[in-house]
């Protein structure tokens, strides 16, 4: 950890707008744009997932969002607020799609579905270390 001399210069202060920034990022590009080979860009290596599975790691993760959008193709998740403090950032979110295929062994309805959740990341030197996520209703998924 770096001691405070007394002047900022050459500090990186990751503030909130930062992590909100990283953390829209990662929604669009990884959950809604599927594009999970630059998962990198938005975690660490030892990510840790918090939700209906729990999921440790780049590669295991990359896998289970890959499982998810071939289960529900037209997946899209809009970001409704944010708000955080320090190294954690809370997001309420709304998902919509298509339950198409089988998910970790919850038949498809093949119907279209919404739902709304909260995501509570951690972040550590600007990138999602861990995250939390609380779904609301999972009636499409019974």
């Amino acid at each position: 950890m770096e001691s405070f001399n007394g002047s900022f210069k050459g500090m990186r202060c990751m503030g909130q707008s930062d992590n909100k920034a990283v953390a829209r990022g990662f929604v669009q590009t990884i959950f809604n744009e599927g594009k999970t080979d630059e998962v990198k860009n938005f975690v660490t290596p030892d990510i840790i997932y918090h939700g209906l599975d729990e999921v440790k790691g780049v590669e295991n993760f990359k896998q289970w969002v890959a499982e998810d959008r071939e289960a529900i193709p037209d997946l899209n998740i809009t970001i409704v607020d944010t708000f955080g403090e320090q190294d954690k950032l809370a997001m309420r979110w709304t998902l919509k799609g298509t339950f198409a295929k089988e998910l970790r062994g919850s038949q498809p309805s093949h119907e279209k579905f919404e739902t709304q959740g909260v995501e509570i990341f951690h972040f550590q030197d600007g990138k999602i270390k861990e995250a939390w996520t609380i779904f609301g209703s999972m009636d499409s998924f019974k």
